[in-house]
C-alpha cells in the first residue's frame, strides 16, 4: 500500500511509499481523523523517505490549503515532513513547506524520523498548534 497511517500519541503519521496517487494521502488522513484515537490537537507527520512521486508547485499549494482547512476539524497547525537527504526531496520539501507557511501552517523538514517525532511531541506538550 503506497499510503498508510497510524496515530502515535497525538501525532498522525502518514507514510508515503513508491509512486502514489495524488488523492491517496487525503483518503488516509480523512480515515485517520474519523478514528476514535484522533483527538483535537493531533499533529501531522508525513514520512516521505520512501516515495518517488513528483508533484508540482500547484499540487503542493492545493495540498497545503487542504491541510490548513483541517484545523477546524482538530488537526494541529504544526506539521513535519521526513525526507531522504537528496537534492530532489530537499527541493520538493522546501516547496511544500513554503506553501504550508503561506496557508498559515508551520512545517519543519527533517531527515531523521525520531527528531521529527520529538519536535512534534514537544510542540504538543507546550500547547503549540
Amino acid at each position: 500500500m503506497p499510503v498508510t497511517w497510524e496515530i502515535r500519541d497525538h501525532i498522525l503519521v502518514v507514510t508515503l511509499t513508491g509512486d502514489y496517487a495524488f488523492e491517496e494521502p487525503v483518503h488516509a488522513v480523512n480515515k485517520a481523523m474519523a478514528d476514535p484515537q484522533f483527538l483535537p490537537g493531533t499533529a501531522l507527520l508525513v514520512d516521505a523517505r520512501e516515495t518517488h512521486a513528483h508533484r508540482t508547485s500547484d499540487d503542493f499549494r492545493q495540498r497545503a490549503r487542504w491541510v490548513a482547512s483541517l484545523q477546524s476539524r482538530g488537526l494541529a497547525g504544526r506539521c513535519a515532513i521526513v525526507i531522504r537527504p537528496d537534492l530532489n526531496q530537499v527541493g520538493m520539501a522546501r516547496m511544500a513547506a513554503t506553501h504550508h507557511e503561506i496557508a498559515g501552517l508551520v512545517m519543519e523538514i527533517f531527515t531523521d524520523f525520531d527528531e521529527a517525532l520529538i519536535w512534534l511531541s514537544s510542540s504538543s506538550a507546550s500547547g503549540g498548534s
